[in-house]
């Protein structure tokens, strides 16, 4: 009797979200050294330093209370507090997102070279960023009174209100991300999607604004609307979230994160021979 052996050849690895997190957290030390690094990259060659982190959010602000409540008269006495309260979470999420998106791309070089688990580097942006998430929360703090901003003890919730800001930040990225390494169009899709997110989360405009009869499905496809509402009332109004809006953002930056997470997982074996 010959006995045979059944051979079975995947195609793809199957991906373990859980694996792959214990993993990360094994290379921490490693996210930290990407994280320095990229802090003093992003400002060793730059004349003003770190004082651009400063710069632009408050161009941003006279900006948009130039166009929007100068010129079409939007908004009211606190419309300048509001926009630097919501501009808080903005520079820190885009710039995970931007820094997850491209980091597989530029540390290609490395990951020839060494072993790390590739989403090391876009994880890094977290924390980079998170300090010039700091300064302009200071910022902030200084300047929202003098603008109309409503500070009390509710300013102890935004270290909790970040975390999810930078889960949705690195899901969104590294999905994209992922995708970028095979395809360079979409660093131009990036791009797009960057300044249309922008647009269709209360950043500008606060969420009583949007129209009765669309802001159900204004939130039902935009995680980021619930998390950065909760920012305008931590903030600008000094009030508590709307716990039920700010869960369900939750929820839905978990379901973003997790698919971004096993897309760039997925597509992770060849990214040293692609990128």
């Amino acid at each position: 009797m010959i006995k045979t052996t059944e051979l079975v050849i995947e195609g793809r690895p199957k991906v373990h979200i859980l694996r792959s997190l214990r993993e990360l957290w094994q290379y921490r030390g490693t996210v930290m050294a990407f994280a320095e690094r990229n802090i003093r990259v992003n400002y060793k060659q730059a004349a003003l330093g770190i004082a651009w982190v400063v710069v632009q959010p408050l161009a941003n602000v006279l900006l948009y209370v130039f166009v929007f409540q100068h010129i079409m008269g939007f908004g009211g006495h606190n419309y300048g507090a509001f926009v630097l309260g919501t501009q808080v979470p903005w520079q820190y999420m885009s710039s995970v997102t931007s820094g997850c998106s491209n980091a597989a791309i530029g540390n290609s070089g490395l990951m020839r070279k060494v072993y790390f688990p590739r989403e090391v580097p876009g994880v890094s942006t977290i924390f980079s960023a998170g300090v010039n998430f700091v300064i302009v929360f200071l910022l902030f703090i200084a300047l929202g009174p003098v603008m109309g901003a409503h500070l009390s003890w509710t300013l102890i919730l935004v270290p909790f209100l970040i975390i999810p800001v930078a889960v949705l930040g690195a899901g969104a990225g590294l999905g994209l991300g992922a995708f970028n390494i095979y395809y360079r169009d979409f660093s131009y899709l990036l791009g797009f999607v960057t300044q249309l997110w922008f647009w269709v989360t209360p950043i500008i405009y606060p969420l009583s604004k949007v129209p009765e009869h669309l802001r159900t499905l204004y939130i039902a496809v935009n995680p980021a609307v619930g998390l950065f509402d909760s920012f305008s009332r931590v903030l600008t109004l000094g009030q508590l979230p709307d716990m039920p809006l700010l869960a369900f953002s939750i929820g839905q930056t978990l379901v973003v994160a997790t698919i971004g997470f096993a897309i760039f997982k997925r597509l992770e074996p060849l990214f040293a021979d692609v990128a």
